[in-house]
């Protein structure tokens, strides 16, 4: 075919304008065109070959460009550095990718496991230099933020204001305690070393388990010890709140370490929070349980668990306010905690747990996976309650709401049915004696809210004597239990408990002070013992643990 373009065109294989006498990329480049100097009568140049001709040019046009040719040297033709988007395998096969993780190449052809992409591997070997300390506030500008959120009367700030006024006092010696459970600092350093502040959305340290390469090594790297985490998970944390199924999820850790790569990854991600706080509970190796967490969040951000949510999504997200709760236990830990259970409760609820039918078919499978998920539901409950008695927030939001106190006759009448549904569910347990701690200081922090307003009333001895003894009872019971999972001496780790419940006990140990201002006859009746100073007593000793 006839060539029309130029031979500096075609050389360097690009598009030619064809304009004589000279090319617009030759005029450009300040070189000579062979569109110009090359008639199509004279046959000298072309008769040549290819090589031949692009070295006699420059000899024969020489003379037209001597002063140009000794100021600029030839232009170099570089590679360019294209971003390699396709995963290896498509782009080692040379075929278009739709850059999905995996991509439907990769899937379609049974090799969905094995694709991965070179520039998100590039991306986790940059995470270790990000670390949340660098976008952490100042301190004083943290408690400030903090103290500007709006909060109801169930927050135990109420009951800082009331105990100020009641003492006299402007400052008082609990108000030391304040800055720590707002934020905790060692040595001038935020402690949200352990999980960020947004576990588990988009931590800046779990983008280095990205790779799936990287979690097996994680997971290698705790092999021997898995089984001393799964027992203590099963000790500690699912005796008293069942979040995963065991009849299930057991069996499945066998068939993991056979083929790990056939897991699900809503699976894996469960499993790692699981060994995160058998970690913590057994060793409270803070950067050990740091690093599962952060592979779990990796893990469940390569699933559709926000449009797509399914059971396993829904319990690893469980598991993930559990451990916030247990491993940072500050006040900015427990409003996060309220704004990921709001995720959580809108993603059960759009799966139907909220309202499960029972089994039409009462095989045995089917009562136990209707069981599961029914407990699951009450998992969710429970933690959205305590959540919003702990911080102050509301647990709907909606503008026809009523804020109002109730009345001292609802209140009562509230009462009556709490105390229905605790002798319910506590007489129901029987060699269970986590879960019956947990639901039981559910249920007295659940009063203690129901009963405040009335019961911190001045005239509240005579008045409402109801609210008053169910505030005292509930405020020491609640003690109690803190000075049993104190003992040190138990191998259980049962102590660790007192982190999820530490603020709680705070509100508990504000309420019985309270209590102890009152100069009423209740608590001054002529006894062998004096009530006051068995109070006292308590009251001090959980102060010592604190």
């Amino acid at each position: 075919r006839e060539i029309r373009t130029c031979n500096r065109c075609r050389l360097l294989k690009l598009q030619c304008d064809q304009s004589k006498p000279s090319c617009q990329r030759c005029t450009r480049a300040n070189v000579s065109c062979s569109l110009g100097v090359c008639p199509p009568t004279q046959m000298s140049d072309s008769s040549l070959p290819q090589p031949e001709v692009e070295l006699s040019r420059p000899e024969r046009h020489a003379h037209q460009h001597q002063g140009n040719s000794s100021d600029k040297q030839p232009s170099l033709v570089r590679k360019r550095q294209r971003a390699q988007l396709s995963c290896i395998r498509c782009r080692r096969l040379k075929v278009k990718c739709d850059k999905a993780l995996p991509c439907s190449r990769c899937r379609l052809s049974g090799w969905g496991k094995f694709c991965e992409y070179h520039h998100r591997a590039e991306k986790a070997d940059l995470s270790p230099d990000v670390s949340p300390q660098q976008t952490m506030q100042e301190p004083n500008s943290v408690i400030k933020s903090w103290h500007a959120q709006s909060r109801s009367a169930t927050h135990w700030s109420e009951l800082l204001s009331t105990l100020k006024l009641q003492a006299g006092r402007k400052d008082l010696p609990v108000c030391h305690m304040i800055a720590d459970l707002i934020r905790q600092q060692k040595a001038g350093i935020l402690d949200e070393s352990v999980l960020p502040g947004n576990f588990p959305l988009n931590s800046p340290s779990a983008a280095k388990f990205l790779c799936m390469d990287t979690i097996q090594d994680l997971l290698q790297r705790h092999r021997e010890a898995c089984q001393s985490y799964m027992d203590g998970y099963l000790a500690l944390y699912q005796a008293g709140i069942p979040i995963i199924d065991t009849s299930t999820f057991l069996p499945m850790i066998e068939r993991f370490w056979n083929d790990p790569m056939a897991a699900d990854m809503t699976w894996v991600a469960c499993f790692l929070m699981v060994l995160a706080l058998g970690c913590f509970a057994v060793t409270r190796d803070e950067h050990s349980t740091s690093e599962l967490c952060m592979a779990a969040e990796a893990c469940l951000s390569r699933t559709p668990f926000m449009i797509q949510p399914d059971i396993l999504a829904i319990r690893t997200l469980c598991l993930m306010v559990l451990a916030k709760q247990t491993v940072n236990t500050t006040c900015r830990t427990f409003d996060s905690c309220w704004t990921l259970l709001g995720i959580v409760t809108r993603a059960a609820v759009g799966m139907g747990l909220h309202r499960q039918p029972a089994p039409l078919h009462h095989s045995r499978e089917e009562v136990l996976a209707w069981q599961s998920r029914q407990t699951l539901w009450s998992i969710i409950v429970y933690f959205c309650v305590q959540v919003a008695a702990i911080t102050g927030k509301p647990l709907l939001v909606s503008a026809d709401i009523e804020t109002e106190k109730p009345l001292y006759n609802e209140v009562v009448k509230h009462n009556d049915h709490v105390r229905q549904l605790m002798d319910t569910s506590l007489g129901n347990i029987h060699g269970k004696p986590r879960l019956y701690m947990t639901l039981d200081i559910f249920f007295r922090r659940i009063l203690l809210v129901l009963h405040r307003s009335h019961a911190l009333h001045p005239g509240a001895p005579l008045d409402y004597q109801v609210s008053y003894w169910a505030s005292l009872e509930c405020g020491l019971a609640i003690l109690v239990h803190h000075r049993d999972l104190a003992e040190q001496n138990k191998a259980d780790n049962t102590s660790i408990l007192n982190r999820l419940f530490k603020l709680d006990i705070f509100s508990a140990m504000l309420t019985v002070c309270l209590h102890l201002l009152h100069r009423e006859a209740p608590l001054s009746a002529g006894l062998t013992v004096p009530p006051r100073r068995i109070i006292l007593n308590t009251l001090q000793e959980c102060v010592g643990i604190w």
